[in-house]
This record gives C-alpha cells, structure tokens and sequence, in this order.
C-alpha cells in the first residue's frame, strides 16, 4: 500500500509539473518596442536594427543633426530602450588615420570587413572610415576621414558579427551621400 501512495503521489507531481510548465510556455514573451519608420537620420533600415534592440516597453531617439563644423567634429544618436541605451550610432571628423589601429581594438577580437577603409566588427559593435572631402557644393567641414561606429548595448554577450558589416554598409552609403564626399 505504501509503494502505490508513492506512485501516486509521483504521477500527481508529474501532473502538476507539466501544468505548470506548458502554462509557462504559453505567457507571452516580452518583446523589443517598436522604432519608427525613420530613426537615426534615416541612415539605417528599421527592419535590420529591429532585432537588436533589447527587449522593454519604451523607446526614446536622442540624436544631433547630422552636420559637421570646426567646433562639432562628432555627432551621435542612441536610442534608449526603459531609459537605458541599446543602439548607438556615431560619426566623428578625424584629421588623419591613427584612430585605425587594430590594437585599439584587440580586446574585442575583431574581424576585418570590406566596408570601408579598414572595417571592423566585433560581437557587439563594429567600426569603419571613409576618406571625406567635400564637393564645391557641401558645407565646409573639418577634418579628412570619417569615422563611423555602431555600439549594441542590447547584444552584450551575443554574437552581431554578421549583422554589423550589413549596418556599417547602409551607414557608409547614407554619409558619402548626406555629406556629397568626394
């Protein structure tokens, strides 16, 4: 009689585990908030950044125009999910190349990628330049390469090294244009 209470009482353990977790498994997952058709200066396409922005309930763009002077060599834009940043995109005016060291990088283990002069990606962010200098038309600018960078706070740990060269692609092609690079 004892063996036949303790298989009993395993079958209705067994029993209630499976409720409890089939019932889990079918709560909804909380998913990334939704960016807008245009974020970041129109620079990237929502559907390739979508996935990478950490799951939470709010969304705030915090971005400068997309211009550069003698006094405003860097410009940024970070979108906030719950207050804390998830995607940050910038670009920054630099005189020469020395910012293009790989041992500047070497802590990330990066990957060269042909985007760019001297492409880098590593598992959250990934880095390139152009040389820039502007047509007759553009404004007066400073500075002969641009410097442009993707961080993805919301990838910590996870592996973007095939979604980075795609982004730093579309960034490229949005600053050659916007800034009419010769």
């Amino acid at each position: 009689m004892n063996s036949i209470s303790r298989v009993a009482a395993a079958v209705a353990l067994s029993a209630v585990l499976t409720a409890t977790t089939s019932g889990c498994s079918q709560e909804e997952k909380k998913s990334a908030p939704k960016l807008p058709a245009n974020f970041c200066w129109n620079a990237f396409s929502s559907k390739d950044v979508q996935p990478l922005i950490p799951v939470g309930d709010s969304l705030r763009e915090d971005s400068d125009p997309f211009r550069f002077s003698e006094r405003k060599r860097f410009v940024s834009c970070l979108l906030y999910v719950d207050g804390n940043y998830g995607f940050h995109a910038w670009a920054k005016m630099e005189d020469d190349e020395t910012f293009t060291e790989r041992s500047t990088y070497e802590a990330a283990a990066p990957d060269p990628i042909p985007v760019g002069r001297k492409g880098l990606v590593w598992n959250t962010g990934g880095t390139t330049h152009i040389a820039c200098r502007p047509t007759e038309n553009a404004d007066l600018f400073p500075g002969k390469y641009l410097r442009l960078s993707i961080d993805l706070s919301g990838a910590l740990g996870q592996n973007e090294r095939k979604t980075l060269p795609g982004l730093l692609k579309q960034f490229t092609a949005f600053a050659e244009k916007h800034l009419t690079c010769a």
